[in-house]
């Protein structure tokens, strides 16, 4: 500081001494207050004194700053991002535009789609739609389309700014529920062919997904065949989305696991190497299968009696074979035989029937814990 700066310093700090001068800073502040004041009343905003009178601090920040996300849902206040997808707000996706076809009307938000058009289950040469049918209606709710393309980045040229155009892909799309008035629903799925004739040319639905759960809080039921009694079809009954005749009284339920309806190779022994055994098979009825164990039950139980009366008559005639007072080695070995008798095979005998009837009790009645019949799933 120089000298001249030290002169000024020591006037103006002597003349803020003076009592005068301090008297008329105070009254230039108060007045100051009280302009500030009223033009804060004049406005309509809360003066100081009035957060005094409620009892909030007058030094209190107006907006207090926020420094993290959990400051403001602590604080209840809204959260708004751009584009990072935090509590559903605008997600950063792929740019992947959908080729719509002429008829077809997308209703779209960010990846989920609603297509209103007609049937076709890839691009604008597939399906009855491109077969100019009107019989071809078709609600396409799609979500995730080309999501497992590239193992899962997506089609080539998603992540540029023009992006990917793509068509509907019934294999690469993450999630899709098809309803067609007319459709080759099998075919557009890739189902195995089974012993019931692929679905053609008929009304179908379809559900893909990685996973599927169909849950009903009261029961399921999974129907084939034409409804119980409806009126207005006369005594043909319900008739399929054409007006044909359903041809079968009972079509067939096919659950197939892996998707796979041929035949597996297994090894069948010497004489037979290789054996073909069939990959979809009929399910067995609980109650017929329980009755034909049963049977087999009897069965055994014949044997069983035949082979017991058998051991009777054989130590019978021991007894008497064994009294022999001309040859004495024959008294030893009847009575070595019928103790073999008794203890081998009338011992296992008894053995044997108390396992079979211990197995009817678990397995063949409803009281037995190992009950081969469902309590829960009924089929016809």
């Amino acid at each position: 500081m120089s000298k001249k700066q030290e002169k000024i310093f020591k006037r103006v700090k002597k003349k803020a001494q003076r009592p005068e001068y301090i008297s008329k800073l105070k009254s230039d502040l108060n007045r100051t207050e009280e302009l500030a004041e009223d033009v804060i009343q004049s406005s309509g905003a809360p003066t100081v004194n009035d957060a005094i009178r409620e009892g909030i601090p007058a030094d209190l920040p107006v907006n207090p700053p926020l420094e993290t996300l959990q400051d403001k849902i602590d604080l209840g206040q809204p959260i708004q991002f751009s584009e990072n997808g935090i509590f559903h707000t605008a997600i950063p996706l792929q740019t992947i535009n959908y080729k719509t076809k002429p008829n077809e009307k997308v209703i779209q938000n960010e990846g989920s789609y609603i297509v209103l058009g007609t049937d076709g289950d890839k691009g604008t040469e597939s399906g009855y739609g491109a077969l100019g049918s009107n019989r071809a209606n078709s609600i396409d709710l799609v979500v995730g389309r080309m999501s497992s393309a590239r193992n899962g980045k997506g089609p080539k040229g998603s992540d540029t700014l023009k992006g990917a155009y793509v068509d509907d892909s019934y294999f690469a799309d993450a999630a899709r529920i098809n309803i067609s008035q007319l459709t080759d629903i099998d075919k557009s799925f890739g189902l195995s062919e089974t012993n019931t004739p692929q679905s053609v040319a008929r009304s179908g639905i379809g559900i893909k997904a990685d996973a599927v759960r169909i849950i009903g809080r009261e029961g399921i039921k999974i129907v084939t065949g034409r409804a119980d009694g409806p009126s207005g079809f006369g005594r043909k009954g319900e008739t399929n989305s054409l007006g044909g005749k359903i041809a079968e009284s009972a079509p067939t339920i096919d659950l197939i696991a892996g998707n796979n309806t041929g035949n597996i190779k297994v090894w069948g022994g010497l004489f037979q190497p290789v054996e073909m055994i069939p990959n979809l098979q009929p399910a067995v009825k609980g109650y017929i299968t329980r009755d034909a164990f049963r049977d087999l039950g009897n069965i055994v139980d014949e044997l069983w009696s035949a082979v017991y009366a058998l051991t009777l008559s054989q130590i019978t005639f021991n007894g008497v074979l064994g009294a022999d007072p001309f040859r004495p080695w024959v008294p030893p070995g009847a009575v070595a035989a019928t103790t073999s008798q008794v203890l081998f095979v009338m011992n296992s005998l008894y053995h044997t029937r108390v396992n079979k009837n211990m197995w009817e009790f678990n397995y063949l009645y409803p009281f037995g814990y190992k009950f081969i019949c469902s309590r829960n799933v009924n089929i016809t």
